[in-house]
């Protein structure tokens, strides 16, 4: 606890001190500068790699995971490879954290949600709202950034070298029984969120049952009545469309995707090989959250085409989901405040004063 309340001091004075200015990514990347001048020679490695989405080479997530496998074996000379797990192939996000833990995986495509059973100080992430725009969240993730440099260390502390975010999107609403046009409107909706408590209370805060499942177990939870709906961003709406033909754009969480390495297996890479991993990271994250930003536009008429009724959220209605989801906040300020809840507090003012 001592450590982490060190390093949550050491971030308020880089509030101070330090600009916000770096990409995505490129925090471990300034750790190794040194080795950039001359490449070292890099020895033979397989890095084993896995993600719970589609292998679909179009869909963001496989899209990026072979953009870092092929930019790997570029940099290395062939001489680091990169096997994808795709598909929940090494089980759910919870089985993979468990195997970075372990040793027995090397890297992971990683949601907040999973992360929050590790790390509770990251369920802030998590919160309804307290990202506002990409702009936002672009500023609070930058590596540079004083809340970067306060998480990423509790991060390495627990087992996990973070080294990068990118955007899938906010995430709205989607189910099979009515438009949600108000908090309201979920009143009877049985709605499944991902394992995260915040998530749950959230959910519940707007009103609705909240059933946490991995994503894996949507299809299933669906054909057999126990639950009405889920919530996704736009990546994910589509292949739904037969089964869950209302989607309300109520963006009440943003939720970024992580490049997770296990941190006893990065301490055994030589500095060339973390190198590698570092750039092919910063690489991949470029180019997945172009293709993110590119596609926004053509998931909603692939949505539409598909028949599902889309609706906005009024600025009344959305005012409404925005004070309810204000009273999930206080119920986590003492984990993110790592048994603090003061200083808790203190780190949500310290996100919120990136809002452009």
């Amino acid at each position: 606890m001592k450590t982490r309340y060190a390093f949550f001091v050491v971030s308020i004075l880089a509030v101070v001190l330090l600009a916000s200015c770096a990409t995505q990514g490129d925090s471990t990347a300034t750790e190794i500068e040194s080795t950039r001048q001359v490449m070292p020679v890099i020895d033979p490695i397989t890095i084993r790699i896995g993600h719970v989405t589609t292998d679909n080479p179009q869909h963001q997530t496989q899209y990026g995971m072979l953009a870092f496998a092929d930019r790997v074996r570029e940099l290395s000379g062939g001489l680091m490879q990169v096997r994808i797990y795709p598909d929940a192939a090494l089980g759910s996000s919870v089985d993979m954290a468990h195997m970075l833990l372990e040793g027995t995986l090397h890297m992971a495509d990683l949601e907040n949600a999973t992360m929050t059973n590790f790390t509770q100080e990251t369920m802030w992430i998590d919160l309804p709202y307290i990202i506002q725009s990409y702009e936002h969240a672009e500023a609070v993730f930058d590596a540079r950034s004083s809340v970067s440099r306060w998480i990423r260390p509790i991060f390495a502390e627990d087992g996990f070298r973070i080294l990068g975010l990118y955007h899938t999107g906010f995430r709205h609403m989607m189910n099979n029984v009515r438009p949600i046009n108000h908090p309201s409107d979920m009143d009877d909706l049985t709605m499944r969120v991902m394992p995260s408590e915040v998530m749950v209370e959230t959910l519940r805060a707007f009103g609705s049952y909240a059933l946490a499942a991995p994503f894996a177990d949507v299809p299933n939870l669906i054909r057999s009545g126990n639950i009405n709906g889920h919530e996704q961003p736009l990546t994910n709406v589509v292949q739904f469309a037969d089964v869950q033909p209302y989607l309300s754009m109520t963006g009440h969480f943003y939720n970024p995707r992580k490049f997770v390495f296990s941190e006893v297996l990065w301490q055994q890479l030589t500095p060339a090989q973390q190198l590698v991993i570092v750039e092919a990271t910063e690489y991949a994250i470029g180019r997945m959250n172009a293709h993110h930003h590119r596609n926004s536009a053509i998931l909603m008429q692939e949505i539409i085409a598909a028949g599902m009724r889309v609706n906005e959220i009024s600025p009344a209605n959305m005012a409404a989901f925005v004070e309810a989801g204000a009273t999930v906040w206080p119920l986590f300020l003492e984990s993110i405040g790592s048994g603090n809840a003061a200083r808790g507090s203190v780190i949500i003012d310290m996100i919120l004063s990136y809002i452009p």
